[in-house]
């Protein structure tokens, strides 16, 4: 296989994951060099085409390796489809893949993200099946209300003087394994008419849009329809028994989504805390100007992290992970290990931050 073949093929969805991992196989035996950079050692939020992202999770690692980085971890929405896949990448360009998920809940401003530090308890987990019963009524959930979220598409802007759709045609067009989430929605709708919706002000960007339509149920949302709770204590549990370790990913959409406070915030996490959530991400693209205390917010949220384990000393301290929350989408400005405009910081991204989570969930095993 030719190198230029090797690199379409690794990013291929038509193809299989064998396919992509030959591909890989091949990229890495050329003797090809990082060609590229990051702020960051380690990037423990981003996603593949499995759910919104744009890159195989081959293609994937094959980035954090270009990058010449140590560590990623795929978090796709609701699924564990591509960890098998980015594993193996993992040992072929010897960049150290953490398994992840992460699932939306009832809450607009929380999801839980989950890790899994030892991959033998992971593949243990995946040889179960257990997940299945949580993950598949999700999916299945998910396919019917994304349905009637882009039905809803043409009236909703109608109001707003413009004619828009999302056609089959469409979705085959823009998003590289069909409609897993409500940002695949956006993104064909950026993708499709971008320039027009930023020329009328209607929407900014991808981000922006996902912000103003997508996620509001005044506009195109609708409410997932099963038979489950969805509460974030729920999936902290779940994925603690799991075998994995539960943390809240960008703690500003609380802010953005639900319109909380600080003090909200650091009640929200405390309560979390109570239910076994083991980490928070407190670096993040996201991250600005807190407008209450003028703080950085990455620094805000570490410092709300390290107060409440002080509150708590008996408790194990809540620990701390970083992520780009990085899709590949067309239009997104965001790059793994570097978050936006290179805003994530090296000192949360390190190689050997690592090492903490690995013996926390040791810690988590040995108390069962």
């Amino acid at each position: 296989m030719e190198l230029k073949t090797a690199f379409e093929t690794i990013d291929n969805f038509h193809l299989t994951s064998g396919d992509r991992l030959e591909a890989a196989r091949q990229i890495a035996a050329s003797g090809f060099k990082p060609d590229m950079d990051a702020v960051c050692e380690i990037d423990l939020h981003c996603h593949s085409f499995c759910s919104d992202g744009y890159y195989s999770p081959a293609n994937k690692v094959f980035e954090a390796y270009r990058r010449n980085m140590k560590a990623i971890a795929i978090s796709d929405h609701d699924l564990f489809d591509g960890q098998e896949e980015a594993i193996e990448a993992g040992r072929i360009f010897k960049v150290d893949v953490i398994p992840a998920i992460e699932f939306y809940t009832d809450r607009p401003g929380i999801e839980i993200i989950g890790h899994f530090p030892d991959k033998i308890i992971f593949h243990e987990l995946l040889d179960s099946g257990v997940h299945e019963k949580i993950i598949e009524p999700i999916r299945e959930a998910k396919k019917k209300q994304l349905g009637i979220m882009i039905k809803r598409i043409p009236e909703c802007f109608k109001r707003l003087g413009f004619d828009a759709e999302i056609t089959s045609e469409d979705i085959d067009k823009f998003v590289r394994n069909g409609v897993s989430t409500k940002g695949d929605i956006s993104v064909i709708m950026w993708q499709k008419y971008g320039p027009e919706l930023r020329k009328t002000g209607i929407s900014s960007d991808v981000k922006d849009f996902q912000a103003k339509y997508t996620t509001r149920k005044d506009q195109i949302d609708v409410a997932l329809q099963i038979d489950m709770d969805l509460s974030p204590k729920a999936f902290v549990k779940r994925i603690l028994g799991w075998g994995g370790l539960p943390g809240l990913p960008h703690p500003t959409e609380l802010r953005k989504k639900e319109g909380l406070d600080n003090c909200e915030l650091r009640k929200v996490i405390a309560d979390l805390a109570d239910a076994g959530l083991q980490t928070i991400e407190v670096d993040g693209w996201r991250n600005g100007k807190c407008p209450e205390t003028g703080m950085n917010q990455t620094d805000l949220f570490n410092q709300m992290r390290i107060e409440y384990n002080s509150a708590h000393p008996h408790r194990p301290p809540l620990l701390f992970t970083n992520g780009s929350d990085d899709h590949n989408q067309p239009g997104e400005g965001l790059e793994l290990g570097c978050g936006h405009n290179r805003n994530l910081r090296p000192e949360f991204g390190k190689h050997g931050n690592l090492q903490d989570l690995l013996h926390r969930f040791q810690a988590i095993q040995s108390e069962r």
